[in-house]
Formats: C-alpha cells, structure tokens, sequence
C-alpha cells in the first residue's frame, strides 16, 4: 500500500540479537549448572517444533533409527555417556507419543473392532496391576499399543507409503549384511565385552544361550538388534514388505542371509507361512515358485558355511533342547493359565520382572505368557484383536493391507514360541503398519485425496 511494506524492517535484527542473547545466557548458565540442564528445554522445544511441522518426517526418521538405536545406545553406556537410557526413551517413546496426539487430532480416530478388543485387553490388564503388578511391567507388555495407536492415526498418500516400503527393505538388507562382520570376522567377543559393561545378555561364560543353539558351534545373527530372535523376526517384517511392495531381487537376498544367519526357526517358518499366504491371495504362483527355488538353494549353500549340519539333525531328532525348552514353556503355562484363570498380574511373571530377578517365572510363548499374567480372558481378547485385525487388514485388497495381513500371520506364528514384542524395537517395525492398514473403510477418503 502507497508503496511501503507492512514488514518491521527491524525483526530481522531484532530476530537474531534474541538469539544471540539466548545463546549467551544459556552460556552463562552452563558455568552454574549442568550444560545437560540449559540444553534440555531448548532440546525439548526444538523437538515440539519439528514434531508439529513435519510429523510424517519425524515418524520416518524414527522407525528408521529404531533398528540400530539398541546398539547406539549400549555403546553410548560403554563409553560412559551419560542419560543413555533417557536418551533411549526420547528417541522413540516420547516421538511415538506426541506423534499419536498430534495426528491424532489432525486426522481423527474411530475406534473399529480389532481397537475395542485390544482396549478390552488392555483394561483388564491395568486393573491386574493396580492391585498386583508394576507399571514397568505393564508397559515392557503392551509396549506395542503406541506405535498401533500411531498406525491408526497416521494417512499416508501413495508416495510416502512406497518410500517407507523401500526404506524399510533396504535398511534391513544393510543391517543384514554388516552383522555378517560380527559372525565371519569379528566373532562374539566385542560383544560380550560390551553387555558384560552394560548389563546386557552376557556372563562370564560369553553370550547367553539365545546367540548359540543346540549344535550349532557358530554365532548367530543379531546386527544391531538385542538378539538373534529379534533380528530374525525384523528380517521376516522386511520381507513381507519387500514381497508386497519390491521387485528388485538384491535386498530381498541380502536380507534373507541375514535371517538364515540369525538361525532363528520362527522367523523361519513365520516367513515361509505369510509369504505362501500372500503369494496365493496375491496372485504370484509362479513369482513363488521361483524365489522358494533360489531360498532353498541358498539355505543349502548355507548350511556347509555356517555349520547348520548337527543343529539341523538335532532339530530333526527331536533332541534340540532349545525345542524342547520352547515346548516345556507353552505346556507349563497353560497348565499354569489352567490353575490360575484369572492371572497372577505380572509382578512374578512379566518378562521385564524375569529380567531383574531370576527367581522371577517367565514362558517365554506370548499367548499362555498373557493369560498367566492377565487371565485367560485377557489372553482371548488379545487372540481376538489379533484375529479382527487380520480380517480388516485381509479385506483391504490393497499392498498396505497385504504387508499387515502377512506380518499379523507371521508373527502370529512367532509368538506361539517367543515373546517378539519383549523388544519395543521389533514392535514398532510390526504394529505400525499394521495400525495404518486396520483403518475403517470410510476413513480412506482423505488418504486417497491427499
């Protein structure tokens, strides 16, 4: 108007002589106080921000640091950094959260059956621990609610939803690749070193017995995960995603010789099942037929490379003890289920409370584990909500309904043996996409116009 701007020609100066004064408080403060101290709010701040304006950025960049965040932080402990495991929650947990608020309220949330029954799950094991249990241990196992709650809220436009796919693919195939390091070259040393300082899963023997098996002379697999099994079941996530959404033969090679090494059979065959699943409902017979040639070569080709001969025999024989350890857990928590109905809450039993005291009792099978914590009612719901959510996602007929499909029937499966989402880690890579999949019809129409 007439000429002039309505812009303050001073904000520029005035902009950045506040920042200067900020910084120079925050330096005179840090000679009072820990610089720890003054940089937390700022920290704090910054991350709102971010979080706010670019919320699916900050969810990717989450779900991509997630599989190495394990290792950074236990290095993190090993060198004497401190806050590592504050650091560890910021990363994830409290990302994770307000990124559930603030999508939240962007996009909405009806509630559909598989979220009723899981709520049902959830409240009935919340009342078992106000009277009989630990906040640490509610959450070490129902860690996977978060990022389902984030799923569920989250629309993603096609665009966003092949690059996830891809990133996904390819970060586990190079994870795959550097835990061979760890398994040819460097041997298990470095790392029983570094969780014997850290407290991890190490004794003065070396590593605990779910990096070796029956057998089985070698190391097996774990890259940056806590473990082998935790490993094993992110390769099987990752090619699920990379059968639905990839064409490209390399990644899926480099990651299926990170499962085969993790030699983990439940990720094994939670891979063969929702693989063959998805091929048939997907029409990739013949896409089938080939690539279970080329991974049955290639495990072949393993088996002399990595010493698989005795522990494939002893698996055949029924002599593994790790087998039958997996079959003793499930028969003795559903006897113990059977003579406690309504659980014991999981003050006893949680495997975050196994994980402090060994004393603790722990079935290491995550269906008996629920109902001997929570009840068999619990246990149902859960089965329930498991069960509803595959119908949903089934029912989609699209590749983000088939990825959550074949996660929900793969890790179905693991979780029959093995307790996955005792790593909050894995249980951010399963859930999501499963909660972006288990959408009610109606709500699509936003994410097909965005």
């Amino acid at each position: 108007m007439n000429g002039y701007s309505l812009e303050n020609p001073f904000s520029r100066s005035f902009i950045i002589s506040g920042g200067i004064f900020i910084l120079i408080v925050a330096a005179s403060l840090s000679f009072v106080v820990s610089p720890l101290t003054v940089l937390l709010p700022f920290a704090g701040a910054a991350l709102l921000w971010v979080v706010f304006h670019y919320p699916i950025a900050t969810l990717g960049a989450v779900l991509a640091f997630i599989p190495v965040d394990y290792m950074a932080i236990e290095l993190g402990k090993f060198f004497g950094l401190p806050y590592m495991t504050v650091v560890s929650v910021c990363d994830k947990e409290v990302p994770l959260l307000l990124l559930a608020f603030i999508l939240g309220w962007r996009n909405g949330f009806k509630p559909f059956a598989p979220d009723w029954f899981l709520l049902a799950c959830f409240t009935i094991a919340v009342v078992h621990t106000v009277f009989d249990g630990t906040l640490v241990g509610l959450w070490g196992d129902f860690n996977f609610i978060l990022p389902y709650f984030v799923g569920r809220v989250t629309l993603l436009t096609q665009k966003q939803e092949l690059l996830w796919a891809k990133c996904a693919v390819w970060i586990a195939a190079v994870l795959s690749l550097l835990g061979l390091v760890e398994v040819f070259i460097l041997g298990e040393t470095p790392r029983t070193l570094l969780y014997l300082a850290t407290g991890g899963e190490a004794d003065a023997g070396g590593l605990s017995g779910a990096f070796h098996g029956t057998g089985f002379t070698g190391l097996r697999e774990a890259a940056t995960m806590v473990g082998p099994p935790s490993f094993g079941a992110l390769c099987m996530v990752a090619l699920i995603i990379w059968w639905v959404y990839c064409r490209n033969p390399l990644p899926a090679g480099m990651i299926a010789v990170g499962l085969i090494c993790s030699v983990t059979r439940s990720a094994w065959l939670g891979t063969v099942v929702a693989i063959s699943v998805l091929a048939f409902t997907m029409d990739q017979k013949k896409r089938l037929f080939l690539y279970a040639t080329l991974a049955l070569a290639l495990f072949a080709a393993s088996i002399p490379v990595l010493g698989l001969s005795d522990y494939l025999l002893s698996t055949k024989t029924g002599q593994d003890t790790s087998a039958e350890s997996h079959r003793h857990d499930i028969l003795a928590g559903l006897q113990y289920a059977s003579d406690h109905p309504f659980g014991s809450g999981n003050s006893k039993l949680s495997p975050t409370t196994f994980r402090q005291d060994s004393n603790a009792t722990l079935f290491e099978t995550t269906y008996p584990q629920l109902a001997a914590e929570y009840g068999i009612v619990a246990a149902l719901f859960f089965v329930a909500f498991w069960f509803s959510a595959l119908y949903v996602a089934w029912r989609k007929h699209s590749e983000l309904g088939y990825v959550a499909a074949g996660i929900l029937v793969g890790t179905g499966l693991v979780m029959v043996v093995t307790l996955p989402f005792a790593d909050r880690r894995l249980a951010c890579w399963a859930l999501l996409p499963i909660g972006l999949a288990v959408r009610p019809f109606g709500s699509m129409v936003k994410r097909e116009t965005a």
